[in-house]
């Protein structure tokens, strides 16, 4: 990977970021930009935070698009509000233990 740095500004504001983070995968991925700038290697930030290299990789290059915040959020929902409120119900009233007792 090329030299990568970042503005003592830019430094600043990510460790501010990770000190108020909540969410352990947004914390690493403001852990591997920060320690990339730091000469740390792929191979030993993925080591460090126990994730596989192309995650490293992968929240890099999503740093350089601006995105620092694991946002994958799921799909739209098919179900009208109705429908979600009467599916909640029904799961609330019953255990389904097997998945063929849920298929008809």
């Amino acid at each position: 990977m090329n030299r990568f740095t970042l503005t003592e500004e830019e430094k600043a504001s990510l460790k501010l970021q990770h000190l108020q983070c909540k969410d352990k995968k947004d914390s690493d991925r403001l852990k591997a930009v920060l320690l990339l700038s730091e000469e740390w290697t792929v191979a030993k930030i993925s080591q460090a935070l126990r994730v596989h290299q192309t995650t490293i990789i992968r929240h890099i290059n999503e740093y350089h698009e601006g995105k620092l915040k694991n946002e994958s959020g799921g799909s739209e929902s098919k179900f009208d509000e109705s429908q979600t409120e009467e599916l909640i119900s029904h799961l609330e009233a019953h255990t389904y233990h097997h998945v063929h007792e849920i298929i008809l």
